[in-house]
């Protein structure tokens, strides 16, 4: 009997042994499992299961802060901008978060708060997420993202300057872009305070860095009219509406309204009809065809014609050419095309834009304004992309 009872006891021990052995290693596997799925969800853009998934995670592991601020930065993502701000405060109040993730969590929340439009509070959590790790050049790039929103302009500057250093190739080139779009506000700035030749000095040198930035020739073109070199003045304006298309409907009406003060209209028409008679993107054409169809109505109804299928506006304008032409059986025709979808989105993030800025709001994104002219049947590009999450402070 005490034989018996000794081998029962003995694998009793046996099997809380195993366990004791075998149950913390499940429960590794299964976060690791758990993380796969995450992965692998978020892969395929579904972004519902990808946030279901870190909840559970943040469940069973509430002391990983990593798992909390990936979930913060997919909220944030979903248009959930008080429960990223939420978490990150959450994370931000442990007095135990390692530098790295502290700086990670005020990162996020300085883009949680700057999607709000609270450009102040942003630069705030920014600055002090720099004053932990000056080299973060992602902590960089958002304060600069943010400075720019806030107007900050000589700041802006600063800040990409310092983040060129910091990086190479590619990164690098996007640096002197940003300094680029920063040295044009500043120009602006300088205009609007009535010192021309500090304005034309920042300008020139704005264009040199981002030389393909509408944006940029746009700032140009209203400091050499201010400046008083009409020829300078048209160069930048039509270099402006042909770099982005979606911008002619602004820049157009700007650089006639100048012409027409200034007694330049015939010159400024030469330069349209230069950039009509290769214009394939239909904003260009309907910002400038009805301007040149006073004087050469043919060329502006061939390049309507040539865009039409792609565009409602331009079908109208067609149809209304030529109909004050007294061609109605042309303009039956013209009417008699499928309307367009027109759609306004970020080349850059692929979101839907309600009206048209130089700079997206979404994702920051400088001269990323674009009208396809696709039919509604088409997918947005952030629809066949799929969604990528990222955690908020990477360097």
């Amino acid at each position: 009997m005490t034989i018996l009872l000794l081998a029962l006891l003995c694998l009793a021990a046996g099997f809380a042994g195993g366990w004791w052995y075998v149950a913390p290693r499940r429960q590794v596997t299964e976060a690791l499992a758990r993380r796969s799925r995450v992965l692998y969800e978020l892969a395929e853009g579904d972004v519902d299961n990808v946030a279901h998934e870190l909840e559970r995670v943040a469940e069973v592991e509430p002391g990983d802060s990593t798992v909390f601020l990936a979930l913060a930065a997919l909220d944030r993502r979903r248009g959930r901008i008080e429960r990223a701000k939420a978490i990150h405060r959450t994370v931000l109040a442990s007095a135990t978060l390692p530098s790295e993730q502290r700086v990670a969590a005020l990162v996020g929340l300085g883009r949680d708060l700057l999607s709000q439009g609270n450009e102040r509070a942003a630069v705030g959590a920014l600055v002090r997420a720099i004053s932990l790790a000056p080299r973060s050049v992602a902590t960089l790039e958002s304060l600069a993202r943010a400075l720019e929103q806030a107007g900050a302009w000589e700041r802006a500057a600063a800040a990409w300057e310092r983040h060129e250093k910091l990086v190479e190739g590619r990164r690098r080139r996007e640096s002197k872009i940003g300094r680029g779009h920063a040295l044009a506000g500043q120009a602006d700035v300088a205009m609007a305070e009535g010192d021309d030749r500090k304005a034309r000095k920042l300008v020139e040198r704005a264009a040199e860095l981002a030389p393909d930035s509408s944006h940029v020739w746009t700032a140009k073109a209203r400091v050499e009219s201010a400046a008083g070199d009409p020829e300078q003045a048209m160069e930048a304006w039509q270099r402006s509406w042909e770099l982005l298309p979606a911008a002619a409907h602004v820049v157009v009406p700007e650089a006639w309204h100048w012409a027409s003060e200034e007694g330049l209209v015939a010159d400024l028409v030469e330069r349209m009809l230069a950039s009509l008679r290769t214009a394939k993107a239909p904003p260009l054409v309907v910002a400038i065809a009805p301007l040149v169809a006073r004087q050469h109505p043919e060329q502006a109804a061939a390049a309507l014609e040539r865009v039409a299928e792609r565009s409602t506006a331009a079908r109208l304008q067609l149809v209304r050419l030529r109909l004050l032409r007294g061609q109605r059986d042309a303009a039956r025709e013209a009417a008699m095309g499928e309307p367009a979808a027109p759609r306004l989105t970020c080349r850059r993030c692929g979101r839907k834009m309600e009206r048209f800025r130089f700079r997206c709001t979404a994702c920051g994104g400088w001269d990323s304004a674009s009208d396809e002219g696709r039919r509604p049947t088409q997918g947005t590009a952030a629809a066949r992309s799929g969604v990528r999450l990222t955690l908020d402070g990477g360097a």
